[in-house]
């Protein structure tokens, strides 16, 4: 039985958490809680063994009965059960809108690291970085994760490498760096093989080896992570020292990194199907990866695909939806896109004919080092009237500031 003690703390610290339409429920659970049979079950079967509080928690929990849940723990964690500590931590954490306290969330989880939980140090390590819950503290959360480290947690030894790598909260070291990703990524960490195998790759921070680079490379690629699949593949289309290219296995890779969303992938795909490269052209095949791309904000794709409808390629010649495509690519500092859309102003096709505007994409175009986008501002500008001169100027400098900084 449960003192009013921890009947009145229940309900201080749970007035967040608990909703109008949970009080019904709340006074029920209490009810019972406070008031009904310890063991109702064991009228029964005297000799069943009754699930602890913890475990009646945990179901409850399992059954999404929240409320019960919390009654059922909160009293363990406020006597010590680290283990109780950290269920309240995630709930307080997974709460939507008010209930959500990541406050109180950062205190259960610093209660049950402080005794050596290894999960709640990873997760309390984590939130000092990002600053949920907690000041954001570098220094905090290096603490955290080395324990969570030590105590072979692999997210907190990915991030602490990261940590190292970067000189935050700790001096840089690419030494410990390398040391915490190896020991992450032999316990299949894909992210932290990829990191480490970038390190060798490429040389940051440690002797390039390609061998071992490209063993982790594959490893992670083989984990499922859609940034090691990427590098693998065009390591195999364009070979590498002793490493012959392998076009085979160059699409395999490609296709397994655009399905698991890539966009960068997507827009390769896309636009080996649109030339035949590695692939048998085929322009449908090409729009498809191209738009899944340019959903995610791919700005070579969405240029690609202003390209497709422009010309006609694939699809049904649309200057409307070509030049809505090089918009969107032309906001994101894309230069060729800026060009084009320039062009489309110019010559009125697909917008209405409009000089300043064509003006002010070829003068951020320019500032791109786009091919002609110099000779043909400048052309441009000698054309207009004085009035249109001064919108075009005023429109480019808009224009630079908005989208030349990309």
């Amino acid at each position: 039985m449960h003192s009013a003690e921890d009947f009145l703390y229940f309900c201080h610290s749970f007035k967040k958490f608990t909703t109008m339409k949970y009080l019904h429920l709340l006074t029920l659970s209490l009810c019972l809680l406070l008031y009904g049979p310890a063991n109702a079950a064991t009228d029964k079967d005297p000799k069943a063994k009754q699930p602890t509080e913890y475990e009646q928690a945990m179901q409850a929990y399992k059954a999404k009965d929240y409320t019960r849940a919390l009654m059922l723990w909160h009293p363990l964690a406020r006597e010590g059960d680290p283990n109780a500590q950290f269920m309240l931590g995630n709930m307080y954490m997974e709460q939507e809108g008010e209930a959500r306290d990541p406050a109180n969330a950062a205190h259960w989880y610093k209660e049950a690291a402080k005794q050596n939980h290894i999960e709640s140090q990873s997760i309390l390590g984590r939130m000092y970085l990002k600053g949920i819950g907690v000041p954001r503290d570098y220094s905090k959360a290096a603490f955290w994760l080395l324990k969570a480290a030590r105590n072979k947690d692999r997210q907190a030894q990915y991030v602490l490498a990261k940590l190292y790598q970067n000189g935050d909260g700790v001096q840089l070291n690419y030494g410990k760096a390398a040391y915490w990703y190896l020991q992450a990524a032999k316990q299949k960490h894909t992210l932290a093989q990829y990191a480490l195998a970038m390190m060798y790759l490429e040389g940051n921070g440690l002797k390039k080896n390609f061998s071992k680079g490209f063993t982790l490379i594959k490893k992670a690629a083989e984990g499922g992570n859609p940034k090691a699949q990427l590098y693998l593949a065009d390591l195999y289309e364009k070979g590498h020292g002793r490493l012959k290219p392998d076009l085979q296995h160059a699409i395999k890779w490609y296709k397994l990194a655009a399905k698991q969303g890539s966009p960068r992938a997507q827009y390769t795909m896309g636009m080996h199907y649109k030339e035949g490269k590695l692939v048998k052209q085929d322009y449908a095949q090409a729009l498809q990866w191209l738009m899944k791309a340019a959903a995610q904000n791919d700005s070579d794709a969405q240029f690609e695909l202003g390209t497709m409808y422009v010309n006609g390629f694939g699809v049904k010649q649309d200057f409307t939806k070509g030049v809505d495509y090089f918009r969107r690519a032309a906001k994101q500092g894309h230069g060729k896109a800026q060009m084009n859309l320039g062009v489309a102003y110019y010559t009125g096709k697909g917008v209405p004919t409009d000089y300043p505007t064509a003006y002010a994409w070829f003068y951020v175009a320019a500032a791109k080092g786009t091919p002609k986008a110099f000779e043909t501002r400048n052309a441009l500008y000698d054309k207009m009237l004085p009035v249109d001169q001064k919108k075009a100027v005023e429109l480019a400098s808009e224009y630079s500031k908005k989208y030349a900084k990309y």
